[in-house]
């Protein structure tokens, strides 16, 4: 008898990208997603794709937060429109994966009642000792705190009808109200260990500086997008220092332009912009590379030839990039924030520094650079830790089977 598996992501595969494959993948499952990517320009493998297309409200001017409210509520009524077409050809999902903090499933139970959905909840907005408050230098506008009670609506309405909730991490569940973070399992998605591993690294060509080779000092910095929410100014911040410890050193940017998380700046400008012609002269940047975003084995290519690798975020969600390059067997200074303390033991699979601190940043930097057996016992068991924790196959895949067969038999 085959199952019946829909996936309801608006950046589909997003989280779901290994759980996906892997159901599409098996006999006995028919996996359908939907999500607002291009179907022409991704390859989801066994998965039967659908795309719906929302744009911003173009209305009379709303209240800011009512504006982008109400984008979540016609994305919702879009996806059931295409839901309910689903249904005319046959198609009933016994299990549905949803995130749902785009609105995708405010509409999901109506269209199918008797479907068991899982809803992944990863992060609860809240106006006070959170992300939003967390930065002196950058503090949000009032009109983001009026906004963060109708940006939760979409996810406790799904959590109110999901037969089961899951979170990433416990830091992460714990964000949420008591009521519902007692009712979530924590379940990470998973890493690819045997993508992201040690190996043998290429040379990196870099415009100004020819080929970075293998043996080379190489500090890497790699964000979805170069922001203060993922700590791009700390970490910039830190240069000059840095290059006072390590004058030789190759610093590697991996990240696009366009904010993702928080504000732009002033005037147009980027955040890369801003610390540009803030730090000016007292960087040498022949030896600083902004090399954009990079297909996976390049990136993975760059953690194999990173000496020491920096991730800093504010207390938000964890992002993959951590876990990746920890798996790569990358020796990582982190910020002491709550959502890397939930991985990295300081001292044991990686340093812990000050968020605010760049002094503090580049002084641990550069003394792990130079400490070869420190750098090699903190990569050992820091790639240890993600295969023994997020590897998809060991650790996730075998979470989601009971989890699947518990919410189907319930």
């Amino acid at each position: 008898m085959t199952c019946n598996v829909l996936f309801a992501h608006q950046n589909f595969p997003g989280q779901y990208k290994l759980l996906a494959r892997e159901l599409g993948s098996r006999d006995g499952y028919k996996v359908v997603a939907i999500g607002q990517k291009s179907p022409f320009a991704h390859d989801f493998g066994p998965v039967q794709y659908h795309a719906y297309t929302s744009g911003p409200d173009t209305g009379a001017d709303l209240f800011p937060p009512l504006t982008f409210f109400s984008e979540q509520a016609r994305r919702g009524d879009i996806v059931r429109q295409h839901l309910l077409e689903l249904k005319q050809q046959g198609f009933a999902p016994d299990l549905c994966f949803v995130h749902p903090g785009w609105g995708e499933a405010l509409f999901l139970r109506d269209v199918f009642p008797r479907t068991k959905i899982v809803s992944y909840l990863e992060y609860y907005y809240r106006s006070r000792g959170s992300d939003l408050d967390y930065d002196p230098e950058f503090q949000a506008p009032s009109v983001d705190f009026q906004y963060v009670p109708l940006r939760n609506l979409p996810t406790l309405q799904s959590a109110a009808e999901a037969d089961a909730l899951i979170s990433p991490t416990r830091w992460q569940a714990q964000t949420f109200p008591t009521p519902l973070s007692n009712r979530i399992k924590v379940l990470h998605e998973g890493i690819d260990t045997e993508l992201a591993k040690p190996g043998v690294a290429s040379p990196l060509a870099v415009p100004s500086s020819g080929v970075i080779q293998p043996g080379h000092t190489l500090i890497t910095y790699v964000a979805r997008s170069m922001e203060p929410y993922r700590g791009f100014h700390s970490f910039m911040r830190a240069l000059p220092y840095l290059q006072k410890h390590l004058p030789h050193a190759h610093v590697a940017i991996v990240g696009k332009e366009k904010t993702s998380y928080g504000r732009n700046p002033a005037r147009g400008r980027t955040w890369k912009q801003v610390m540009l012609d803030e730090l000016g002269p007292q960087v040498d940047w022949s030896r600083v590379h902004f090399l954009g975003t990079l297909p996976y084995p390049a990136l993975i290519n760059l953690f194999r030839l990173s000496t020491v690798h920096v991730y800093l975020t504010y207390p938000f969600v964890l992002s993959w990039s951590l876990l990746e390059a920890m798996a790569t067997g990358c020796a990582v200074v982190g910020s002491a924030t709550e959502p890397v303390m939930e991985v990295i033991q300081d001292g044991e699979n990686g340093l812990l520094t000050d968020f605010f601190d760049p002094r503090e940043l580049a002084d641990k930097v550069a003394g792990l650079a130079e400490d070869a057996d420190l750098r090699n016992r903190l990569s050992a068991h820091a790639r240890s830790t993600v295969v023994e924790r997020y590897d998809f196959r060991s650790a996730s895949w075998p979470a989601y089977e009971r989890l699947i067969s518990d919410v189907l038999a319930a």
